[in-house]
């Protein structure tokens, strides 16, 4: 990310690493100078705030608020469920986009938000006709899910190394596969519709979107202490938002597999 947002340089305070001159207007600082007076390599100093990771949650706060509205929407409104496919596949592909365009998130972010919204309020009537009162219930959980997964990180309980991160990219890009099958009607061998597989597989894809949200808050940490620039909070703010809804969706898969 750095070669993306480049990183920022903490102000130097006055005194080190200067010398204090004279001139017609008085003292001043003079230039860097070493111990024995010569100048220092000093790196640039920027006036660009550094990422934070508070920002970072502020700006998931901000985008889970717009895809809940936009949800609310086609949940409440008797809209078409032809409206969720091309919702989905739009929602898709702006996540690509921002994915692998980072320096776009700012602009992708909000706007995968809303699709997304759409998409999910649609996805949530459906399986709230099957099985009443479980969106209600999938929504807490997911916000349960996703403090207690920043607890766990944030207090060492789940340490994010890099082995790890590489099991959880090769098994988000499977179960990515395995979605957009199913999503274009395919069937996968082995999996049926009984309510046990579709709790399994719930279950599969929840432990997964857990992963990816360690992974993400990794990211952050890392992001964080190497200074990068604040431009690079809409982009950790995409790739969480992301991990978020894929909790969600695990979740309906796996109350509503219990009918």
């Amino acid at each position: 990310m750095a070669s993306e947002f480049g990183t920022v340089s903490a102000p130097r305070a006055p005194g080190i690493g200067t010398t204090v001159t004279s001139g017609s207007d008085g003292p001043g600082y003079g230039a860097p100078t070493g111990a024995l007076g010569q100048r220092d390599n000093l790196p640039p100093v920027s006036d660009v705030r550094p990422l934070v990771a508070n920002e970072v949650y502020n700006k998931v706060a901000f985008l889970s608020v717009i895809a809940l509205i936009a949800g609310a929407v086609t949940f409440f409104v008797p809209v078409s469920t032809a409206v969720a496919f091309p919702c989905v596949l739009a929602a898709l592909g702006v996540a690509m986009w921002g994915l692998f365009v980072p320096h776009m998130a700012k602009v992708l972010a909000p706007i995968y938000a809303v699709l997304e919204g759409l998409a999910l309020g649609v996805i949530s009537r459906l399986y709230n006709d099957v099985s009443h009162g479980i969106v209600p219930i999938a929504v807490v959980a997911t916000a349960a899910i996703f403090l207690g997964t920043l607890v766990a990180y944030r207090t060492g309980l789940v340490r994010v190394t890099n082995r790890f991160i590489m099991i959880t990219v090769v098994m988000s890009f499977g179960l990515l596969a395995a979605m957009l099958v199913t999503i274009f009607g395919l069937q996968i061998p082995g999996l049926g519709s009984n309510g046990t597989t579709l709790v399994v597989f719930g279950l599969l894809y929840l432990v997964v979107a857990v992963m990816d949200l360690f992974v993400d808050f990794e990211f952050v940490n890392r992001a964080a202490k190497a200074g990068i620039s604040a431009d690079a909070e809409w982009y950790a703010a995409f790739i969480i938002m992301f991990a978020v809804v894929m909790v969600y969706l695990a979740l309906l898969r796996i109350l509503g597999g219990r009918r």
